[in-house]
This record gives structure tokens, C-alpha cells and sequence, in this order.
């Protein structure tokens, strides 16, 4: 039996495609010697508070996972943090969301949460990370220079507030959100699948209503997103200390908020072309930068956390005994 169904094996095969065509663009509008010349100036010292955000990051982001799950099962911090980063080793070498996935396998299995709302509180998590990165994307855009245009801040603040209306209605207006899709559901969705539609969308307002919580738990859950993307930032502030180009934290913390959205677009493993194509087109797009000299940090911050993702990733994986053979047999393989 081949180990990837063609489903898989298409996106993995097109992500790998669109990675080399990145890579290509990028060479084009870089300087590879001056790239490399830059990071040969590199402050080793100044790269150990780098390394400690990135250890930090996923702790913060094992804290929001415990406070999101708290009504469900109360889980070790230890437990989640490992996971955090067992589940960022997989999206780096199988970029379609495998570390997701193999959270949700792992809760199903060693905690005894259901599959189906496993994975689906897991994916949750990153859609209420989503929604947070839009709206402080929305609000930094006022305040830190940039050149995007204001039509396009204008339309970020727009998605934020739509996508926090849906949310609201699913989690707080949960019979006026069915009422509401019941309605559209007549107009617009063909009767032979009605059936499935109102099926998925019951399971996923079930799943909603874990979001159903006092002001002072959905504020734990804000003011931990908001720090878990501050330690993302200081990985890049310090990174561009070390190479003796240091910049603003704020600009820092918004280039993070982007990144985080770019990555919903596909990408190769070891997220290979998007990396250095997402990271030019932040710093040196939008934020007017050097191109060698964002180019140079991309690459530094992309070598420095391949090393950190797979060191840590192994470590994890080993320390939960993480049935890796069950992992890609749930993600990779299709179920008979």
C-alpha cells in the first residue's frame, strides 16, 4: 500500500513545485554574496536570546492550549508544550497542516478526547489565532509605518470584524446562527447535500460553544496570543541585533502578524521559497527594508529555526512517545 494517498501526495508534490518557483523569484532580486557576507558579521551571543523566544513561543502557545481545553480536560503544560513543538517539526517537513492533525491524534489517544472534536478544537485554536492576528494586524497598521495603502488596512479591519461577528453569533447567538444558515442554507445550497451541510455545520457549532466562557477567561486566552506573538517578535528583533541592523519591536511584532498570515498560503517542506519569499515581501515590501539585508536575516532565522524545530521536534517526540506510524497512518494513509 503506498504510504501517501494521492490527495496528500498532489499537495505535497505542488507545494514542492510552488517552493522551487519562489526560491527562483527570490534569487532574482537578491545578492547572494552580499546576503552571505551579512550573515558572516553575525553575532553568535546575540543569537542565544533568539533561541530562548524560541522555546519561549511554544510554552506560551502550550498555556493558551490548556486555558482553551480547561472545560474539556485539564492537561499538563509539560504535555502541551512537548506537543506544540513535536507538531511544529511535522508542519515543517509536511506542510499541509500534519502537526494540527497529529494534535489532535495524540488528545484522542493519551487523553481520551474524541477524534473528530479533538482535531476539531485543535484547528479552533489556530482559526481563534487567526481571528486575533487580524484584528491586532488591523490596529497596528494605524500606528506603525508602512506602505500598504489604506484600502488594503481598510479590508483587514473589515474581514476582522465580519469573522468576529460569525464567531459571536456560533459561540454566544447559537440559535440565531442556526436560524441564520437554516435561511441561507434555502437559497442556496442544493437539496442533495443539504443533508451533510447542516450535519457539519451542527458539529462545528458544537465545537464553537467550548469558546462560551466568562470575559476573564476569553482575556487569558487574548492576552496569551498577544504574548506568544511578542516572543515571536523578539526571535526577529534579536536576530537583526545580531547582525548589527537592529529594528524597531513594534515593526517586529506586526512583520510577525503578517507572516502568520501568509503561511495560510501553501508552502514546501521546510517551508523551502516561501519562507524567503513571505519574509522579502514583508520587510522589504511593506516595510520598505534592504532587500539583502531582510533576505539575510530570513535565511539566518530560517537555518537557526530548522535546527531548533528538529532538535526540539525529536526531543518532544521521544519524551511523549509519540506513535509516529499512527500519526502518518491518520494523516498520510487513507483509513480502510
Amino acid at each position: 500500500m503506498n504510504m501517501f494517498n494521492k490527495g496528500t501526495l498532489f499537495k505535497v508534490l505542488f507545494n514542492t513545485a510552488l517552493g522551487i518557483v519562489l526560491v527562483v523569484v527570490w534569487l532574482k532580486f537578491v545578492d547572494l554574496k552580499q546576503i552571505v557576507a551579512t550573515i558572516a558579521t553575525v553575532n553568535i551571543v546575540l543569537l542565544i536570546p533568539a533561541f530562548l523566544f524560541m522555546l519561549l513561543s511554544p510554552i506560551i502557545r502550550a498555556l493558551r492550549l490548556q486555558v482553551f481545553l480547561q472545560p474539556v480536560k485539564k492537561l499538563s503544560v509539560l504535555d502541551l508544550t512537548f506537543l506544540n513543538m513535536a507538531a511544529q517539526m511535522l508542519n515543517f517537513f509536511i506542510p499541509v497542516r500534519a502537526g494540527e492533525l497529529a494534535k489532535g491524534v495524540y488528545l484522542n489517544h493519551h487523553y481520551d478526547l474524541k477524534l473528530g472534536k479533538s482535531i476539531a478544537w485543535i484547528f479552533l485554536d489556530r482559526f481563534v489565532d487567526f481571528i486575533l492576528v487580524l484584528v491586532v494586524t488591523a490596529i497596528l497598521l494605524g500606528f506603525v509605518p508602512n506602505s500598504l495603502p489604506s484600502t488594503f488596512i481598510s479590508t483587514v479591519g473589515f474581514i476582522a470584524l465580519v469573522t468576529l461577528l460569525v464567531t459571536y453569533l456560533m459561540v454566544f447567538q447559537a440559535s440565531l446562527a442556526k436560524k441564520i444558515a437554516n435561511f441561507l442554507s434555502r437559497i442556496l445550497i442544493v437539496k442533495s447535500i443539504k443533508i451533510y451541510i447542516e450535519r457539519i455545520f451542527t458539529f462545528f457549532l458544537d465545537a464553537f460553544s467550548i469558546l462560551r466562557r466568562s470575559p476573564v477567561e476569553l482575556g487569558k486566552l487574548v492576552l496569551l496570543t498577544i504574548l506568544a506573538y511578542a516572543a515571536d517578535a523578539a526571535i526577529w528583533y534579536f536576530i537583526f541585533l545580531a547582525l548589527n541592523a537592529p529594528q524597531g519591536l513594534a515593526k517586529m511584532y506586526l512583520s510577525q502578524l503578517l507572516s502568520a498570515l501568509l503561511y495560510l498560503i501553501p508552502a514546501a517542506p521546510g517551508y523551502v521559497g516561501s519562507a524567503e519569499a513571505s519574509g522579502v515581501l514583508i520587510l522589504s515590501g511593506i516595510f520598505r527594508m534592504d532587500t539583502n539585508l531582510a533576505s539575510a536575516m530570513i535565511v539566518l532565522f530560517h537555518i537557526t529555526s530548522a535546527i531548533f524545530v528538529i532538535v526540539f521536534g525529536l526531543i518532544s517526540i521521544y519524551s511523549l512517545k509519540i506513535d509516529l506510524k499512527l500519526i502518518f497512518r491518520k494523516i498520510l494513509r487513507k483509513d480502510k
